[in-house]
């Protein structure tokens, strides 16, 4: 009795003990934090970076799993399907993760949110549309009959090129 009341009580400590570490991604998005709050004194501005930050790392890693599948087969073309939403999702959210105030020029090193944000504000919400509309063409190719890694690879290129790039090349710094 004692040998399996001494197990329980390690599978209870070893089970609590997990719980109540972060995990990987916890950690990561804690660094993060981290990181943002020895650059940003003002701490609303400190969490609106590391949201915005947070969103655009949850893309590319839904970008990573699409591309996963495209070229080597890993997953599905439902798993590619799910990330392509997942990016459409966060699109169009994107305006609103931009708060005047939360510019490099405020900032430096932890964003890299260039000022033609706001003074293009039209041009920045219409990238964001068209990221968001070319992850919906991708989750529908992907979700076609018979979709397969090639047509997935055919309808990732444009969210790449066109939706992320769109976006990188006019309104972003990238930070090293």
């Amino acid at each position: 009795m004692r040998t399996f009341t001494g197990l329980a009580v390690a599978a209870l400590a070893a089970g609590a003990l997990a719980l109540s570490a972060p995990q990987p991604a916890q950690a990561q998005m804690n660094k993060l934090m981290d990181e943002i709050k020895a650059k940003v004194s003002d701490a609303e501005h400190a969490k609106v970076i590391h949201d915005r930050r947070s969103a655009m790392r949850q893309m590319s890693g839904a970008m990573k799993a699409i591309g996963e599948y495209a070229k080597d087969g890993k997953g599905s073309a439902a798993d590619a399907a799910a990330a392509a939403k997942k990016i459409a999702g966060i699109a169009k959210k994107i305006p609103g993760l931009f708060p005047k105030g939360t510019e490099m020029a405020m900032y430096s090193g932890a964003t890299g949110a260039k000022p033609e944000i706001w003074s293009m504000s039209g041009d920045f919400k219409e990238a964001a549309e068209n990221l968001g509309d070319l992850a919906n063409k991708l989750a529908m190719a992907a979700s076609a009959p018979g979709a397969d890694q090639k047509a997935v690879g055919g309808a990732m290129g444009p969210v790449g090129k066109d939706g992320c790039g769109g976006c990188h090349k006019t309104f972003r710094q990238k930070l090293n």
